[in-house]
């Protein structure tokens, strides 16, 4: 028997992924662990609390120093956190 068309092990873990609806949870992860390396270390030692409900990602943070700097550069953030793809539309900063 002949395989017609044969793919890698990262193509079937989409696929899958794809069917049962879980892209956008997983890029949601993506973006979330993704966090620290975006702001550096400080930055990400002041959040307490990170999460994405409705393309919006809810942050809180420790100091609102922190917080006004962060609110500060928003756009940038969203810009650099969706990494071409469309995750997040806001950011609230509490």
């Amino acid at each position: 028997m002949k395989k017609e068309k044969t793919s890698t092990l990262g193509e079937a873990i989409s696929l899958w992924a794809e069917s049962l609806k879980l892209t956008q949870q997983i890029n949601e992860k993506r973006l979330i662990a993704s966090w620290g390396a975006v702001v550096g270390d400080y930055m990400a030692s002041k959040t307490r609390e990170i999460y994405i409900k409705n393309h919006i990602l809810f942050v809180f943070v420790d100091s609102s120093i922190i917080r006004n700097e962060l609110m500060l550069a928003k756009q940038i953030l969203i810009n650099r956190l969706n990494n071409g793809n469309d995750i997040i539309d806001d950011i609230i900063f509490r």
